[in-house]
């Protein structure tokens, strides 16, 4: 256990994650109305997981519109090329930066794990084989039982209804907030993702980032780029001092140094800001095979 590693710069992240926030989530008035804005973009992907049904949301979660797009009529599934090019293009350029920098619900966790007085722990025994729950998720509640649900003639979305913590905080609680119809509407299905939520908030206060680690099948879709994606993180081991620096710095639990490649670096650049030798640095384009600088 230890306390979270402060780094300079950092500031300069986080406003971007408000920003892209905000830019993700404009019509703020929304949330005061308890209304879900219709605009046009709705039809329109955004990077992060953020919820098509938040109130000031002007576009569509990613995941929700690869589980509803599986079907255009509740009789002939359909293969949601659209989404897929989407998730595609953005994984071969930016991969997991886009967790990193523009992710609404990972820049939640990130300002919750700032909160003081608690143990930090980076990470524990048998850790590393949670993190293939990602993957599962996605091949289960993104995939599998939706498109099976397709075929059986009604669309059932699946992560959304029963896992998406950013859906829950971003979007469900807002609108029983705002509508007497909407709190008299809420199930057991509500109650079961407000468990879900409090439990990864809970978590965020001891582990950078449990929902992103974990159980974010958007974030094991862009994962699977990071090794060819042009938004990379560059290791020169001939300048390396072998601190140690890096690793303790890193959100995710990782050592930077041997997984600069790995599907679990978000690109959030702590680490490079935390090297003394600039041995590690995030940067665009195509990556050296020696590694050299």
């Amino acid at each position: 256990m230890a306390k979270a590693k402060r780094v300079k710069g950092e500031w300069k992240r986080m406003t971007v994650q408000a920003a892209a926030f905000l830019l993700q989530n404009p019509k703020l008035h929304h949330f005061f109305l308890g209304t879900i804005e219709q605009g046009e973009t709705k039809a329109v992907c955004v990077p992060g997981l953020n919820c098509y049904s938040c109130p000031a949301a002007i576009g569509a979660c990613p995941i929700g519109s690869l589980q509803n797009t599986m079907s255009k009529s509740y009789k002939k599934p359909a293969v949601p090329f659209y989404v897929l090019g989407f998730l595609i293009l953005l994984g071969l350029t930016l991969g997991r930066w886009i967790c990193g920098w523009l992710c609404p619900f990972g820049w939640v966790q990130d300002l919750i794990y700032k909160i003081p007085f608690f143990k930090k722990i980076r990470t524990f025994p048998f850790e590393r084989y949670l993190r293939y729950l990602k993957y599962a998720v996605l091949a289960v509640l993104v995939i599998g039982l939706p498109l099976y649900s397709a075929f059986k003639g009604v669309l059932v979305p699946y992560f959304c209804k029963y896992l998406c913590p950013s859906g829950t905080l971003l979007g469900a609680i807002p609108l029983a907030a705002g509508s007497a119809q909407v709190r008299a509407q809420l199930g057991a299905y509500f109650w079961w993702k407000m468990g879900v939520l409090i439990s990864l908030l809970l978590l965020s206060l001891l582990i950078s980032r449990p929902f992103c680690r974990y159980l974010c099948p958007l974030g094991a879709i862009y994962g699977m780029f990071n090794r060819i994606a042009l938004v990379h993180l560059d290791y020169a081991p001939n300048v390396c001092v072998d601190c140690g620096k890096c690793e303790t710095v890193c959100p995710m639990g990782i050592d930077p140094k041997k997984q600069f490649n790995s599907a679990e670096c978000i690109r959030c650049g702590r680490c490079s800001r935390a090297c003394p030798t600039e041995s590690l640095q995030v940067r665009f384009g195509f990556a050296k095979k020696d590694g050299t600088r």
